[in-house]
């Protein structure tokens, strides 16, 4: 992606109003790019739009016709084609996997792994050939399965499976497809059960807007592929390689997670 400009790009932004994704549309729009802020609750949204001056398209991605509002906005936007998508929207359900629903299992993986899936399927023809992109936000928990996090874990680790295959079947030419994966993110999804055993464990978060700009910078470079944070980076590489040595580092976690789903009933 040589002579890449933030100035050229309209970016279609989901879940734009959590922590990361309004962190992405503030520096996006600081850079001179158009970014269609997707949410569901259209006040938060039409709020952030307005205070950036940007448009926004009212949207529940759980909802059956999501992809066909997305395709009706993206094929309308004949002053200013959309030129690449974020997948940023996700979920979480932390506690014991024997306490989940089946809702809550629907809910996380339609989230954070179907709709993305679908959403690349409906915009890919719609993006232009030489210069479209897409980047798929996934997570370190995509690479480790994390006690606490089966569900956050199963979701994102098909989106990187996904990601993966989508880049080799793409190929060097044509659409981009791109996938960064932060560690953990001081934002309103790790409050509860998961920032007690952040603070317990003494997990390091990253700020949203350390993450957005590292986002923003791998697709200015063109690097197909990110991991954030140290060790969670070595842990990731190591987990591929020898799952049983990662094994042993989560005892604590598993103990920690046993005694705090009593305080932090699902």
């Amino acid at each position: 992606m040589k002579h890449f400009s933030w100035a050229k790009q309209h970016v279609v932004l989901t879940g734009a109003t959590g922590g990361l994704g309004a962190e992405l549309a503030r520096q996006l729009s600081a850079l001179g790019a158009r970014v269609t802020l997707v949410g569901r609750n259209q006040e938060t949204l039409s709020a952030l739009a307005e205070q950036l001056q940007q448009p926004y398209l009212a949207a529940d991605l759980l909802a059956p016709d999501f992809t066909e509002k997305l395709a009706t906005y993206v094929q309308a936007q004949h002053q200013h084609p959309v030129t690449g998508l974020i997948n940023n929207a996700a979920i979480t359900q932390v506690g014991l996997f024997s306490q989940a629903t089946n809702a809550s299992i629907e809910r996380v993986v339609q989230t954070n792994l179907i709709v993305p899936m679908q959403s690349c399927q409906t915009i890919m023809p719609l993006l232009p050939a030489a210069d479209g992109w897409i980047m798929n936000i996934g997570s370190v928990f995509g690479a480790i399965g994390y006690p606490g996090q089966a569900l956050y874990s199963a979701s994102k680790f098909g989106l990187r499976g996904f990601t993966q295959a989508l880049q080799r079947e793409l190929g060097a030419q044509g659409i981009k497809v791109f996938y960064c994966a932060p560690r953990a993110i001081r934002t309103s999804m790790n409050q509860g059960l998961m920032s007690a055993m952040n603070n317990l464990l003494k997990t390091k978060e990253d700020s949203p807007a350390w993450v957005a700009c590292q986002i923003i910078n791998q697709i200015a470079a063109g690097r197909r592929n990110q991991t954030l944070g140290w060790p969670e980076k070595l842990f990731a590489r190591m987990n591929g390689l020898l799952p049983n040595m990662v094994d042993s580092s989560m005892e604590k976690p598993r103990a920690i997670l046993k005694k705090l789903s009593q305080e932090y009933p699902q």
